[in-house]
């Protein structure tokens, strides 16, 4: 079994969000229920929804750009994706129309295209593994088509 996706997947779909929601949401509990003498007196309003407006924020970027991340692995006959809840399998040369892959900072960002919809919707996107994609990438190039 090849497993393409990166190892920090499931760093960055779960450890990550929770543990940043849970102490920005624990530090702004602890701004909006204080009394504001804990705080010297400062008038503390605009920090109160600032701080709100940043959780809000943080939490909408994690479920945007991190929930959707999936882990991928193949066979050769088949596709494997998982979102750590369940698995989806995938024939890789009749159900798989495209792989694309792109680039963020120093990730390797690729996205699978069905040809029609599956479990997980018509498009799955993974942080790719470099050296397993790129033999993945070699091995298959007749089977499947990529762009990017």
């Amino acid at each position: 079994m090849l497993r393409l996706s990166s190892n920090a997947t499931l760093f960055l779909k779960l450890f990550v969000p929770v543990f940043w929601t849970t102490v920005l949401l624990g530090l702004t509990a602890v701004i909006w229920l204080a009394p504001e003498h804990y705080f010297g007196g400062v008038p503390l309003q605009s920090l109160r929804y600032a701080m709100l407006l940043v959780l809000v924020a943080g939490v909408g970027t994690f479920y945007l750009a991190l929930w959707p991340l999936k882990r991928v692995e193949t066979d050769g006959n088949f596709l494997y994706v998982s979102n750590y809840f369940k698995t989806a399998r995938y024939n890789l040369i009749d159900d798989v129309a495209l792989v694309r892959e792109s680039r963020f900072l120093f990730l390797k960002l690729c996205t699978i295209e069905l040809q029609a919809k599956g479990t997980f919707g018509k498009q799955m996107r993974f942080i790719a593994s470099r050296k397993s994609f790129d033999t993945f990438r070699s091995e298959f190039a007749g089977a499947v088509r990529f762009a990017g």
